[in-house]
């Protein structure tokens, strides 16, 4: 697999028509999601994308559009996010989802990412930090939810430096009960400081269906 990020004019024009062929193969057909898949936001997004040196001819494996957020809806927007029919038995939607939180840290730091997911994918995101905003509601005829990335730490820690946490942590884990309510509540509440973005208004996006 070729990763790639790259502005719309760092494309090539087989790239572009590479990306194109795949969205609408899963997006429009595999979907069964009869929509104009050039809504002319393209020029202004990430394209993140992998090419398939492995298939019989070159294809698309894995794809994911990153779009900036604004004044109005700071959150920066996975859509668009799939994989092709012979990559869904693999990691690479795993690795898709690294490579484009990683973009987008490095692009627009700081900045929430959102992305629109059906709702029997919440756990897959959930695992790499997302979680549950809004929703559900219909798109594509489907149930989906909002899911918001805080971005304050899009890399997921290793099992051995978990292991080794838990260790530092475990001697000092009475003196946690003597922490005050008033201690509590105020970590509580900064703990939902990303429900600022919770309710932006944001225009229907694609995010695919199939994975």
């Amino acid at each position: 697999m070729d990763w790639k990020c790259c502005e719309f004019r760092q494309l090539s024009s087989d790239e572009l028509y590479l990306i194109l062929r795949a969205r609408n193969a899963v997006l429009v057909v595999e979907d069964a999601h009869v929509h104009l898949d050039i809504d002319g936001r393209d020029e202004h997004a990430l394209h993140v994308f992998a090419i398939d040196t492995r298939a019989p001819q070159r294809s698309v494996g894995g794809y994911a559009r990153l779009l900036p957020g604004d004044d109005i809806d700071p959150e920066t927007m996975i859509d668009k996010f799939l994989t092709s029919a012979a990559r869904r038995d693999d990691d690479t939607a795993e690795h898709l989802l690294r490579r484009a939180l990683g973009h987008a840290r490095e692009r627009w730091p700081g900045a929430p990412v959102r992305i629109h997911s059906p709702i029997y994918r919440e756990a897959f995101y959930g695992r790499f930090g997302f979680r549950k905003v809004d929703g559900p509601f219909l798109e594509h005829g489907m149930p989906y939810i909002g899911m918001i990335h805080s971005m304050r730490d899009a890399t997921l820690p290793s099992r051995g430096l978990l292991r080794g946490v838990r260790g530092l942590v475990e001697p000092v884990a009475g003196a946690l009960g003597s922490i005050s309510q008033p201690a509590r509540a105020a970590r509580a509440d900064a703990r939902t400081e990303p429900d600022a973005y919770a309710f932006s208004p944001r225009h229907p996006a694609d995010s695919g269906v199939n994975r």
